[in-house]
């Protein structure tokens, strides 16, 4: 679905001649003279109006076009391929006008090979334009009888309209789903900001039952499958939280934090990792507000396992996994498990052999010590999943296949597929990273070949890129279906039909 992101504000925002990031002004002086600095460009709310939301989403769409297809397109370009002129497409990005009908936003889906995004959500662009969201709702309200006069009143009224919008909007049945994860996640972080005196309408205990399905659905299912399932849970969700006379609203926030756990997990499979990366600060905040030291430490150490397969750097990994570390203290606690797996696999990655071993063995001695508990998503391979990954990047050949073995037992009669697969390639990733390049490459093939396109989710397959990885450079050219290889481990386009 998304893949896009503000430039802008991930670079810092441009002002007069330099640019200001991470709080540092940066001047636009050259070795030869001064540069010209592009003009500012005027941020949005992109969820102000569907008209506003429909133009930063063709906006993004155009600033990751290189990215996505490999070529430039600028907005010249853009006016050339849509037929439309530069002036029209610069007031439908700001939000100004929209397209006069669907074909036009055909053309716009079609240059800027959206796959089909704009024209899904048309129907309800065309339908809201330049409504405030919040003004659409609030009469939404009061035409459903909603009466106050008082304080306490115009307050519950003002909670109400926020935890309503998505059902609302997504009860027209034209949102995508795309459309709904951005909003649900900052609705839920409203709702967490302000929960110390709300109710649960479902009890704690069905919650949690609800995570653990979803998380075995992560383990069983195609993440796209599980991804249309866990969105109206996050709303349901966001709806306890902000119900009057919450017994135990730390409680629910616990929960919420699973879920956003969750729905990061399974945007990181679909590789929508900007989207996950914000899934998991929520997943942070709701953890900090339920005061529980070990989920707050399981949300950031399993942030650090998921860093690994994003495009985010293994020193990010090692960072999250030893701060985690160092907010567990001293007891280890099954939340710390993942930290500490996440630390022994980064470490690995960045060749810090020692470190690595060193992480390994403290995470075989936490898993002695700590008793095996359910949730956490830790399951009776994971410790020797850890292991296998280690040992195929820095240990012996004996060892990893020993680990591979062992972890592959203890899922004999499972049916999670996402660590049965993965593990099988740790072993093409070390037959490459000693020398036995065709052989890594021949396992990997077949593992890729065998399983449904479907279920190649993003993690199994950045597991599949370690196996290219690990071979040199200017040796790939002479391996045989080394091509094939290449065809084979392409990103799906999920939920497409």
């Amino acid at each position: 679905m998304f893949s896009g992101r503000w430039v802008y504000a991930d670079l810092g925002q441009w002002f007069g001649q330099g640019v200001i990031a991470n709080g540092v002004r940066w001047h636009s002086v050259a070795f030869m003279g001064q540069v010209q600095m592009p003009r500012p460009r005027k941020q949005f709310d992109p969820y102000e109006s569907m008209a506003v939301y429909f133009g930063s989403r063709i906006r993004a769409l155009r600033d990751t076009y290189e990215v996505r297809v490999g070529e430039s397109l600028n907005l010249g370009d853009l006016s050339a391929k849509a037929g439309y002129a530069r002036s029209m497409l610069t007031a439908i990005e700001r939000g100004e006008v929209l397209p006069d009908r669907r074909t036009r936003v055909q053309a716009l889906d079609d240059a800027l090979e959206a796959k089909g995004e704009l024209v899904a959500v048309w129907p309800l662009v065309q339908r809201l334009g330049r409504i405030p969201i919040t003004d659409l709702v609030l009469s939404t309200t009061a035409a459903e009888g909603y009466r106050g006069s008082t304080t306490q009143a115009a307050h519950q009224e003002e909670e109400d309209v926020e935890r309503r919008l998505l059902l609302k909007l997504t009860s027209l049945g034209l949102l995508s789903q795309a459309v709904v994860d951005e909003p649900a996640r900052q609705m839920l972080e409203r709702v967490l900001n302000r929960s110390a005196d709300v109710a649960e309408t479902y009890t704690v205990q069905d919650w949690e039952m609800a995570c653990a399905d979803h998380m075995h659905a992560l383990q069983t299912q195609p993440p796209a499958v599980v991804r249309s399932g866990i969105t109206g849970d996050v709303i349901a969700l966001q709806q306890a939280l902000a119900a009057p006379g919450v017994r135990a609203p730390a409680d629910l926030q616990r929960v919420a934090s699973q879920m956003a756990i969750i729905q990061a997990n399974v945007l990181t499979r679909l590789g929508e990792y900007d989207a996950a990366r914000r899934w998991w600060i929520t997943a942070r905040h709701a953890a900090d507000a339920s005061g529980d030291l070990n989920m707050r430490v399981w949300a950031m150490g399993y942030e650090a396992v998921f860093a690994l397969y994003s495009p985010r750097s293994p020193h990010t990994t090692v960072a999250l996994a030893q701060k985690a570390r160092a907010l567990a203290g001293k007891t280890p606690d099954t939340g710390l498990r993942h930290a500490v797996a996440a630390e022994a696999q980064g470490l690995a990655v960045l060749g810090r052999d020692k470190e690595a071993l060193e992480a390994l063995h403290y995470l075989h001695d936490i898993c002695e010590r700590v008793p095996s508990t359910k949730g956490f998503a830790w399951g009776p391979d994971s410790i020797w999943f850890v292991t296998s990954w280690v040992h195929s990047f820095v240990g012996s050949d004996r060892t990893a296949d020993e680990a591979c073995d062992k972890a592959l037992a203890a899922e004999r009669n499972s049916s999670r597929y996402q660590n049965r697969v993965n593990v099988q390639l740790h072993r093409s990733i070390r037959a490459s990273r000693v020398g036995d390049y065709e052989r890594g490459l021949r396992g990997a093939t077949e593992m890729i070949d065998g399983l449904p396109a479907q279920y190649r989710s993003l993690m199994i397959l950045n597991t599949a890129h370690r196996v290219i990885d690990a071979v040199p450079i200017e040796k790939r050219a002479q391996l045989k279906g080394f091509g094939d290889y290449q065809a084979a481990i392409k990103p799906p386009a999920f939920g497409a039909a």
